[in-house]
């Protein structure tokens, strides 16, 4: 099967066909950088990294771009608050630059990629003199490209601003599903604007006192926020490349706008557009005057300090990226108990084994083959990630059932214990899990005649448990109830996992 994504322009789960395989161009938007970031920004960023992730799995070479939006009304404003007034343009800079080391910091916590290139809007206003073949492209350069769409009377100038005729796109709307009629019924005139349609948006602002501004053919001012992805997208991408991607919030009109511009110059633009779902916060849009902003260091600390990153990304997985996802404590700890069986079984590849007792029965091998293209097949559908836990859940299931053999002395299940492990963790990783936990090797033969401690024994009786508890077998799990009693220790259950004490 090959990989097939969700197409927003065509409102349909389409084959992926990059234009020049095997090499795949894609383009993110990132962050305005205003504050710090959170999880909202998280999530976004995590989706596009699994997606490059399994692009490069697939063998695909990506070039990755996402931009930073480091000039717009929240950054001008947020540089008054903090440092004053008086030369806006270096204080916004001095802003932008301590936000964006804010975000990159945050995604360096979750253990992301970086993009190839991450182009700031600020670079790309007026034609770099010191970059020969962009100052030859007249449209690498926003003010070369809005010149481009006056010379095509797709756009005009109006009172030291620069307007898109947007009923001069007969195309205008195809992305976000909207006819002109319907645009035009909620569509006005705000106070200080000199557009000639309500429709009309702009592509250039006129300087105001003491803000940041560049030099144009239409007087100082600065870009609108819609002109800065077509130009820098063109520009470092070519006209036509194969992925845009962002939130399901910037179909309309920030894409919508993007395709009106470069469309407008010829351009093909993007083939696949790739929208996420938005993410809530106890079922409330994220607010900062809701008091349930969280950023991407409290969410973390949310999720503990062990391998808070990975357990976040497991809560992320847990759905379809164009779905909404709502965060809320009992989901973290949910993914906190999924990690942490994950992580047990992980461990207890490197720990030796008390033989307690023999079986008569070894788990095949198949299941693991099976399990494998399961995970496979939920990726190329879309991304299907919480289908690709499923299958990741399989494994660990299938590992602690191999586990159980190995305890009681089936020696034929040691080597494919530590292969599914091995499976498990390998196919965690593709999704940018378990990078903190040791490689499992292979070739380590596990030593049943050597005794665990009885910490060891306990935590391995508690996630086995666990598992009989999540598959009902209820019986086998107070039979270890018992085996753990046995040992000194007493164990709980809560809605967070089970608590184990010594007795």
């Amino acid at each position: 099967m090959s990989l097939c994504l969700y197409n927003t322009l065509t409102k349909t789960v389409e084959p992926f066909q990059p234009l020049d395989p095997p090499n795949v161009t894609m383009y993110v938007c990132g962050p305005t950088v205003y504050d710090v970031p959170h999880i909202g920004h998280a999530r976004s960023a995590y989706i596009f990294d699994v997606l490059y992730r399994y692009l490069q799995h697939r063998k695909h070479k990506v070039r990755f771009v996402r931009n930073v939006t480091d000039v717009d009304d929240k950054i001008i404003e947020r540089a008054r608050q903090e440092l004053g007034a008086g030369d806006l343009k270096a204080k916004c800079r001095e802003v932008t630059e301590r936000y964006l080391k804010s975000y990159h910091d945050a995604l360096d916590q979750l253990g992301l990629h970086h993009p190839d290139w991450e182009p700031k809007a600020t670079e790309h206003v007026i034609p770099d003199p010191t970059n020969v073949e962009a100052t030859r492209k007249i449209d690498a350069s926003m003010t070369g490209f809005i010149a481009q769409l006056m010379t095509k009377n797709m756009a005009y100038p109006a009172g030291g601003d620069v307007y898109f005729s947007v009923r001069k796109f007969p195309a205008y709307g195809k992305l976000s599903n909207r006819s002109l009629d319907e645009l035009q019924a909620g569509a006005r005139v705000e106070p200080g604007e000199h557009k000639e349609d309500p429709l009309d948006f702009a592509l250039w602002k006129a300087a105001k006192p003491d803000e940041p501004s560049w030099n144009s053919p239409w007087g100082p001012g600065r870009p609108g926020w819609h002109i800065e992805c077509s130009v820098m997208s063109t520009a470092l991408l070519g006209d036509a490349f194969d992925i845009h991607g962002g939130g399901l919030d910037l179909v309309f009109p920030h894409h919508e706008n993007e395709i009106a511009q470069a469309q407008a110059l010829d351009k093909p633009f993007a083939k696949y557009w790739v929208h996420h779902g938005l993410l809530t916060v106890n079922g409330e849009k994220m607010s900062k005057s809701l008091g349930n902003y969280i950023t991407v260091d409290q969410a973390l600390k949310d999720c503990g300090q062990h391998s808070a990153s990975d357990i976040l990304k497991l809560f992320f997985l847990s759905a379809h990226y164009r779905s909404p996802i709502n965060y809320m404590l009992a989901s973290v700890a949910a993914s906190k108990q999924r990690y942490d069986n994950y992580r047990n079984l992980i461990d207890l590849a490197k720990n030796p084994v008390v033989r307690t007792g023999v079986k008569e029965y070894v788990t095949p091998i198949a299941k693991v083959e099976d399990l494998k293209r399961t995970f496979f097949s939920a990726l190329d559908d879309d991304l299907n990630t919480p289908q690709a836990l499923s299958a990741l859940d399989g494994m660990r299931s299938l590992g602690w059932q191999l586990w159980d053999e190995v305890l009681h002395g089936v020696e034929e299940s040691k080597g494919v214990f530590l292969s599914v492990v091995a499976v498990l963790k390998e196919h965690g990783e593709l999704l940018g899990l378990f990078k903190k936990l040791e490689k499992t090797d292979l070739s380590k033969q596990i030593d049943d005649v050597v005794e665990t401690s009885v910490e060891a024994q306990v935590n391995a009786l508690v996630s086995a448990r666990e598992e009989d508890r999540r598959q009902k077998n209820f019986s086998a799990a107070d039979r270890r109830r018992q085996k753990i009693n046995d040992l000194g220790y007493t164990v709980e259950d809560t809605p967070q996992g089970p608590i184990v004490r010594k007795q």
